[in-house]
């Protein structure tokens, strides 16, 4: 797959979207983003595929937070950015564009309860559309 096509086949994510799921709660528009992030990093050959364990690792890390830590929170970002750099599909790069700009919104726990809704609802549809 040359690099073109899997760049034009990215889904965009913007940042008011991400600004509607982690702070105004769009559990809509979270399920509508997942389900299209889900479906992009399952597509593909198993080259071209993002693991679940891949993502499994950073929602292991989220799911251990019981309550909101700032702290925490930021250290997720040079963990997925270390990930991202070992990816050659690109997909962990995007995934790590994406998630990067919600946790720079993440200051309260009602803003990481929607930000683990989001990032768990990638999870889930991610395996949904046969992501292994």
């Amino acid at each position: 797959m040359s690099e073109n096509f899997r760049k034009e086949s990215e889904p965009k994510v913007n940042n008011n979207e991400i600004s509607e799921i982690i702070e105004k709660r769009n559990t809509v528009m979270l399920n509508d983003i997942a389900d299209k992030l889900g479906e992009y990093y399952a597509r593909g050959r198993d080259r071209e595929r993002l693991s679940s364990s891949q993502i499994r690792n950073i929602l292991d890390r989220i799911q251990r937070m019981k309550r909101f830590d700032k702290n925490e929170i930021q250290l997720l970002r040079p963990a997925l950015a270390y990930a991202a750099g070992k990816d050659r599909t690109g997909k962990l790069k995007h995934l790590h564009s994406i998630i990067d700009n919600a946790i720079k919104l993440v200051d309260n726990e009602e803003k990481f309860e929607n930000f683990r809704n989001f990032f768990e609802a990638i999870v889930a549809y991610h395996r949904y559309h046969g992501g292994k």
